[in-house]
């Protein structure tokens, strides 16, 4: 089984320290909530974006890590959410046959800066 890396393209330009979280279905909740805000309380590692991505069984628990991280944290957070599909190949070597999935995906962006969109963007 492949699924192929197709990102969800956000219209947003990504600072250079956004933090990329992977949330799996076997993913802790807890602990990754834990970890994003002991980076974010660093004072030499500023992390001004955090994104959340999951697809398939992860999003619900995405969706949960980025709840928890907004109730829990003293930070005002502008937040932006992008939905699409990976599709995910299958190739059956016996009857040589390609079978493709669309499996649904979602990427939270949690951001302390106001976002700015891509075409709006100074030049």
């Amino acid at each position: 089984m492949n699924i192929s890396n197709v990102s969800l393209t956000l219209p947003f330009t990504l600072h250079t320290s956004c933090l990329h979280m992977q949330v799996k279905s076997g993913s802790k909740t807890k602990n990754l909530v834990q970890y994003v805000k002991r980076k974010l309380l660093l004072t030499d590692n500023i992390i001004e974006q955090i994104t959340w991505n999951a697809y398939g069984d992860g999003i619900s628990k995405a969706i949960a890590c980025a709840e928890m991280l907004k109730r829990q944290s003293e930070l005002v957070f502008h937040e932006y959410v992008q939905i699409g599909y990976k599709t995910n190949e299958k190739i059956q070597t016996s009857d040589k046959i390609k079978l493709n999935k669309d499996i649904p995906s979602i990427c939270i962006l949690l951001s302390k800066i106001p976002l700015i969109k891509t075409d709006e963007k100074e030049d």
